[in-house]
């Protein structure tokens, strides 16, 4: 468990921990590790979820199952990335997505709902945890009120440009990191549709990218 205390440091639960903390949370919080294969399901939608995600290798999709089987994925989540920490703090609430691996992925499970027993509330290890819950919780909150504003976009290009102006850039480019499916889901757009629009900003001069990597040349 040790060689991923590094990631564990990146992650919004143990943002900051020393080893003694990581180690104190992860008994406390009965922390077990579970590999899953390409195309696993870890929470269908519905399930009960009583244990908290961390992924320590791979990358998970979480998506919102459509009615007639258009799907949408929501989120990605690459080593350091949380999930479920939300319903997993109220035992046996239904997940709300299906959490799928998009590649050979390992994941951290903690029991969160146990940071709320009279012991943890006393304990200075697990008080640190759920500040940095608290924290992560306020971000969760931020990043929804960021996806309504992107979905309330009328055309595609507006969706785009919204999600750029939400994404970090550094010098003149940022990173998306989501594959052109998955950012279609993310928009709510087809995917052809969205490769139609990009290929136009681009031959208009507004955008270059290459791959998931995007370059802001100048704003509409």
């Amino acid at each position: 468990m040790e060689e991923y205390f590094g990631i564990l440091r990146k992650s919004d639960i143990f943002q900051l921990a020393d080893d003694e903390t990581i180690k104190r949370v992860l008994y406390c919080l009965e922390g077990h590790i579970r590999l899953y294969g390409k195309g696993e399901i870890i929470y269908h939608y519905g399930d009960m979820i009583s244990n908290a995600g961390i992924v320590l290798e791979g990358k998970v999709e979480l998506i919102v199952p459509g009615a007639i089987g258009d799907d949408s994925s929501i989120k990605v989540a690459i080593p350091s990335d949380s999930f479920g920490c939300s319903h997993s703090c109220i035992t046996d609430q239904p997940s709300l997505v299906t959490v799928i691996a998009s590649k050979k992925t390992k994941i951290l499970f903690l029991k969160m709902s146990k940071l709320f027993s009279q012991e943890a509330i006393k304990c200075r290890f697990a008080s640190f945890v759920t500040a940095n819950l608290l924290r992560q919780t306020a971000f969760a909150n931020l990043e929804q009120n960021r996806r309504i504003h992107i979905m309330s976009r009328r055309s595609i290009r507006d969706k785009i440009w919204t999600l750029l102006n939400y994404t970090p850039l550094e010098g003149d480019r940022c990173l998306i990191n989501m594959n052109r499916q998955e950012m279609a889901d993310y928009l709510g757009v087809e995917r052809s549709a969205l490769s139609r629009e990009l290929s136009r900003m681009k031959k208009e001069g507004f955008i270059d990218y290459r791959k998931n990597v995007f370059i802001i040349n100048k704003y509409q």
